[in-house]
């Protein structure tokens, strides 16, 4: 169950949940779509990443001697990496390499101060084009710190459009996209212009979710009033809170769990009929998963969620609509997720937690009544506690 790379942003946020093996990068949207650019005209930060990921999406064959349509249908441009910019920012002409380096059109940045949309350039225009000329468009900071960042490039014939993750510095070969890391430099178009932030989501009680990678990071999830999901981070090692909400998809959401296996944080969600969905955010490579993947086995008025993971199995639990427990296992690390979910006993339970210990998972439940109930599942053994037992102290509503 990998989550597909892909690039920084989508403008067109689905408006149901849908299975969707496209991705989108964790850097998410920074602001409300914006009126759609002409050309040549000023465009926004969010509609040149929509551009770019559209020929990604379309997986644009590399070709100099060919033009391909950008996301309007109406405008075409050369099939290589300087036509990609071009396409991407919306220029009037397919430019090259040399030609982008032009104070008219624009600006050099230095590298460390890269932003979505901006472009890497190793051929400086003085006039004469680069034999070795190329061109990536940067897409997102994985990790600004070490200089990690990802970009789209429309490199060559075998490899066409692609997404791609490297550092400042290049790879081990002390290439950035196959050329010297030294010879780039950063260029910002003279009419990007940046989206108006997102507002603060206004929450719904009972629709968060936190979970933390091996930096020290805990990731926020909210259901916002708008039934979408929201995002924040909190450096707890480091830089602290990141300061801003990004808005992911969905609607109808009513409820959130999330774990986290390896670097990856896995979300689920109750849907609006009490359907189980899920969507991934891969911290090494920053990269969320676009749409949401209907968790197998026919979940449907499900009223809520929990989750813990053993290893690289995540352990799903809900109440079904008839107020019982149910269990799903989906293993991340090869065999994917179990054929169906698994009624376990319980009847009026309305709300749930869960933690792990070793290899065994304790589930919590609230009773009918408000009390607080616990059964445990030995992932040593394979087995589950029979009945409930009450969690002692009294709690009741």
């Amino acid at each position: 169950m990998p989550v597909v790379k892909s690039s920084f942003t989508r403008t067109a946020l689905a408006t149901a949940l849908a299975v969707s093996a496209a991705a989108g990068a964790m850097t998410m949207s920074t602001g409300p779509a914006q009126a759609a650019s002409s050309v040549g005209g000023p465009i926004a930060t969010s509609e040149v990443m929509t551009r770019a990921n559209n020929w990604l999406v379309r997986d644009v064959p590399y070709n100099q001697g060919s033009y391909a349509t950008d996301i309007t249908g109406t405008k075409s441009y050369r099939q290589d990496c300087s036509g990609f910019v071009s396409m991407a920012w919306h220029l009037s002409n397919s430019e090259n390499t040399d030609s982008l380096d032009n104070r008219a059109l624009t600006t050099r940045v230095a590298l460390s101060d890269l932003k979505p949309g901006d472009a890497l350039d190793n051929d400086p225009g003085d006039g004469y084009i680069k034999g070795s000329g190329h061109i990536v468009l940067f897409d997102h900071w994985v990790n600004k710190a070490a200089g990690q960042f990802a970009y789209i490039d429309e490199v060559n014939p075998t490899l066409n459009v692609r997404a791609g993750v490297t550092y400042l510095t290049g790879d081990s070969n002390g290439n950035i996209a196959g050329h010297p890391a030294n010879e780039y430099f950063g260029l910002r178009y003279n009419k990007i212009v940046a989206d108006a932030p997102n507002p603060a989501p206004a929450s719904n009680a009972g629709t968060i979710t936190a979970s933390v990678t091996s930096d020290n990071t805990a990731h926020v999830g909210l259901v916002g009033s708008d039934g979408s999901l929201w995002s924040t981070d909190a450096a707890y090692g480091g830089s602290g809170w990141s300061g801003t909400w990004g808005k992911l998809d969905g609607s109808g959401l009513k409820a959130l769990t999330s774990v986290t296996v390896g670097n990856v944080v896995h979300v689920f969600a109750l849907g609006s009929t009490g359907k189980v969905y899920t969507k991934d955010a891969d911290y090494t490579t920053g990269y969320w998963s676009t749409g949401w993947v209907e968790v197998p086995g026919g979940a449907s008025g499900a009223q809520a969620l929990t989750a813990s993971v053993t290893g690289s199995t995540v352990h799903l639990q809900s109440i079904g609509s008839d107020g019982a427990l149910y269990t799903i296992d989906g293993n991340y690390g090869g065999s994917g997720w179990a054929s169906g979910w698994t009624r376990l006993d319980g009847s009026g339970l309305k709300a749930l937690a869960s933690t792990v210990t070793g290899n065994t998972t304790h589930v919590y439940a609230i009773g009918s009544t408000g009390k607080v109930f616990t059964k445990d599942a030995d992932y040593t053994t394979g087995q589950w506690t029979t009945g409930w037992t009450e969690v002692p102290g009294g709690a009741q509503a």
